[in-house]
């Protein structure tokens, strides 16, 4: 068994190290002033402002109507529902009440609400809340 765990940790050790010479030199993404006019928000405050707005598409997987949450739990109020196939924005995902084996929620991007992950296929990462 401490053989198995030396290798592990070689191995975690080697690919630690190969990310980190990867991202040397790599330039951060920092935002930039545009020449002329005044800046409403420093660096810090435009970068977490334009993460709050962003968010992933993705579509109910559902065969019937899927409510929307007050909260992430099958307990929670109600507010809504959304159709098959229907297309939705989504702003972060949370852990919550586990739905058919799958305990993650996520946050309607523009609209109060939650819905469960297990009827609904997100198509790019969705980032946690």
């Amino acid at each position: 068994m401490g053989q198995r765990n030396k290798q592990v940790q070689t191995l975690m050790a080697t690919a630690a190290l190969g990310v980190g010479l990867l991202l040397q030199g790599a330039p951060a993404a920092v935002a930039q002033p545009v020449p002329g006019e005044a800046s409403a928000a420093a660096p810090e405050e435009a970068s977490v402002e334009a993460a709050q707005s962003a968010y992933v598409q993705g579509v109910v997987v559902s065969r019937v109507t899927l409510h929307v949450r007050a909260r992430a739990t099958t307990s929670a109020q109600v507010l809504g529902s959304l159709e098959p196939s229907e297309k939705v924005k989504l702003s972060c995902q949370a852990k919550g009440s586990s739905v058919e084996g799958n305990n993650i929620w996520y946050r309607l991007h523009g609209e109060p609400g939650w819905v469960s992950a297990r009827f609904v296929h997100n198509y790019t990462p969705v980032r946690w809340c």
